[in-house]
């Protein structure tokens, strides 16, 4: 079998929609017999991958059969992981996924990453093997919680006159705006930077951000991803959720309500928080405001540290 990994390019879209389906769906009838079924990825979904880091979107090309494989890489500052990744049934088991991940943690190496990893489902044996076989170490369970957007049962606004949520879509100084961000990324873990993903939130119209102000102080923000990854879903995601380590819970229900009515005025039917299983307090608050865990990931260490603390706020999903 001769395999070439390359750069993916926009007319492979139709092709990478259709790996990522079948690769996707052959696993959610092996391990997940409840769900129904799979829709595929919208080529916006696709495209903010791309357009977000053109040289980390790769395709593993079989001579014959075309694209048999595909893999997305993301930078935030000195932090990168990669993802999502996908091989044909017929293709996997045969060293395509390896290459593509070894090519994909090599790339963010490259690209001056000192924090390097990705999220795999820890119920995998056939993923989590190959990642320690890689060379990937297990760092820490990441629970990824939901719940429903009833309109009849709107969120809890939460409301606190010590801190105000906004828009940074209405926003006049976003410039400082985006700086005070990656002073407050960098002091959670050095060298984290989500401005990237902030703007490209709003450049390829993937969602919202919303600030949260104390004073003149930025005590935190969430990224907010409202736009469907699947076809005809209603799921939006909180990307990420950061607060000063100095502002402690005071805006963590604020942000929490804030993103659950975007999602909702979004036409949203679901949200869902990526939570380091080890940060109790917020596990805690999102119980009391009706989330569920749906989902668990394992994330993996090829480099660096994960970012993730009991005692400190860096909510955010490695997984695409």
């Amino acid at each position: 079998m001769s395999v070439v990994i390359r750069k993916m390019k926009v007319e492979d879209i139709p092709d990478v929609k259709k790996v990522d389906l079948l690769s996707f769906g052959a696993l959610v009838e092996t391990r997940y017999p409840d769900i129904k079924m799979i829709t595929a990825r919208t080529d916006d979904s696709i495209l903010s991958f791309m357009r977000s880091d053109p040289d980390g979107a790769i395709v593993a090309v079989d001579e014959f059969a075309g694209i048999i494989g595909l893999s997305f890489s993301h930078v935030w500052g000195r932090t990168g992981w990669a993802g999502p990744v996908s091989v044909l049934p017929p293709y996997q088991g045969k060293g395509v996924g390896k290459e593509l991940v070894k090519h994909s943690l090599d790339y963010l190496d490259v690209r001056g990453c000192s924090d390097i990893g990705l999220e795999t489902m820890p119920e995998s044996q056939v993923n989590m093997g190959m990642y320690l076989r890689i060379g990937l170490r297990p760092a820490g369970l990441v629970l990824i919680m939901g719940r429903g957007l009833a309109e009849a049962d709107p969120p809890d606004e939460s409301p606190t006159d010590e801190v105000m949520v906004e828009r940074f879509s209405e926003s006049r100084a976003k410039e400082d705006i985006l700086s005070k961000m990656r002073k407050l990324s960098d002091t959670l873990q050095p060298g984290l930077d989500y401005s990237p993903e902030v703007v490209a939130t709003q450049d390829y119209l993937s969602g919202e951000t919303l600030i949260a102000t104390s004073g003149n102080r930025l005590v935190g923000f969430s990224i907010v991803h409202t736009h469907p990854r699947r076809e005809g879903m209603q799921n939006a995601m909180v990307k990420a959720l950061v607060i000063s380590p100095a502002a402690g819970d005071l805006p963590l229900e604020p942000l929490l309500a804030a993103s659950e009515l975007l999602a909702l005025d979004d036409r949203s039917a679901e949200i869902s928080v990526s939570v380091p299983s080890m940060c109790s307090r917020v596990v805690d608050v999102l119980f009391s405001r009706g989330y569920q865990v749906v989902q668990t990931y394992e994330r993996m260490m090829w480099l660096g540290s994960s970012g993730m603390s009991e005692r400190e706020y860096n909510l955010c999903s490695w997984s695409g």
